[in-house]
């Protein structure tokens, strides 16, 4: 249905802006004048925009533990859902619920009107909500999500805390050396010049950089644009994705981060849908694909092709596989208990706390590596600096 930004005027002279849906501008005046509301202006929102609406995560796990509550008070989806848009202050979040209730009064199943914002539902988050209406445990379903949600947004917290410093003196170290290159390196060449002194090669290629990024700045900065661009496409070329993610699984320590992110991701993913009475196969399928890892990926979708011949998980996996040695005992204990969801929820939880620790290990490298590299650069331009004075004081002791 339609949605259209509004702005009106009560019979107080009180001015609203909000966002409704309606079939039509007419009908929306109508309805508008039906709640003494006089239409000052009505302007559609493009249904693609809206469509791509998306919510902050703090927002979103909010949101879900505002909803689960309603439900298991007693209140219906429907009840709930409006009044939670009633009270949300103007702005993404009512929009977002306003929509949601206008299709589920409507009978719109909820699942089919969260499916609308296609950012924010994606199909596997519809899917546990539509299995949860199903098996009417739409509170447990809702609540799974947040756990989810919230799990996944505390991981992406801790990286960006561990972050902060590594980037700070990465970009200071940056700024600093462009301040010699681009102001200290040229008096020193002047110096030079002036007593034509001969250089050492090391002084003549600082000199030559320095003059390269004061003469040259701006088709630098063009060609680093256009480099950026290139790499950006082609990181994201689906033909060159295998490549991309086989050569990250290589790389020492960041692809066991990699590894175990990506099974974290899959393991939460396929517990979430099977948890949520979702069959097991097409949990195998959006956990697969929701690895972000090519590689790894294909080796599911593998075995979920021999899971469908009748082999247990733990022994469809292609052998040798490309995840962490502790999945398959995980895996094969719960199957063989039929305990697959908490043997899931176990290799998730797991496997996030060994990518946490494998990150912090990793960026406690990265400080003595900034700074061992800031330190060679800075004694590079001291050595090439003092190497010709060298030379000078040399000459003037022999004369």
């Amino acid at each position: 249905m339609p949605a259209f930004a509004v702005t009106t005027i009560d019979h107080l002279g009180h001015r609203q802006s909000f966002r409704a849906a309606a079939p039509d501008e007419p009908a929306l005046r109508a309805t508008l004048r039906a709640r003494s509301l006089w239409p000052v202006r009505i302007t559609p929102v493009a249904a693609r925009k809206l469509r791509r609406l998306t919510l902050p995560t703090a927002d979103f796990i909010a949101l879900l533990h505002q909803l689960e509550l309603q439900l298991r008070a007693g209140v219906n989806a429907d009840a709930a859902i409006g009044q939670l848009a009633t009270d949300a202050p103007a702005g993404p979040v009512r929009t977002l619920l306003e929509h949601i209730h206008a299709e589920v009064a409507r009978g719109t199943p909820i699942h089919v009107a969260c499916r609308f914002f296609e950012k924010q539902f994606p199909p596997h988050v519809a899917a546990v909500i539509a299995a949860g209406e199903a098996a009417a445990q739409l509170p447990e379903s809702i609540r799974a999500l947040a756990a989810h949600a919230a799990g996944g947004a505390e991981l992406r917290r801790t990286a960006r805390r561990a972050l902060i410093y590594p980037v700070a003196v990465l970009g200071a170290t940056v700024a600093l050396i462009f301040f010699l290159l681009g102001g200290v390196v040229p008096q020193f060449a002047g110096i030079f010049r002036s007593l034509h002194l001969p250089l050492p090669a090391l002084t003549v290629a600082l000199i030559a950089t320095s003059d390269l990024i004061r003469t040259q700045w701006p088709a630098l900065l063009g060609a680093l644009g256009i480099g950026g661009v290139l790499l950006t496409v082609l990181l994201r070329a689906r033909r060159l994705h295998g490549w991309r993610d086989r050569g990250l699984l290589r790389m020492p320590l960041l692809g066991d981060i990699v590894r175990h992110l990506a099974t974290a991701r899959f393991a939460a993913h396929c517990r979430l849908l099977h948890e949520a009475g979702i069959p097991l196969l097409d949990a195998l399928r959006t956990g697969a694909e929701l690895t972000g890892n090519a590689v790894l990926e294909r080796q599911l979708l593998a075995a979920r092709e021999r899971v469908v011949l009748g082999e247990p998980l733990y022994a469809a996996l292609p052998k040798p596989h490309a995840f962490p040695g502790f999945l398959v005992p995980a895996l094969k204990s719960g199957e063989t208990t039929g305990q697959l969801g908490a043997a899931l929820k176990h290799i998730e939880e797991y496997a996030a706390s060994r990518a946490r620790d494998q990150l912090a290990t990793a960026l406690a490298w990265l400080e003595p590596i900034l700074l061992a590299g800031l330190t060679g650069i800075v004694g590079l331009m001291a050595l090439s600096f003092f190497l010709p004075l060298f030379s000078l004081l040399a000459g003037v002791n022999a004369r």
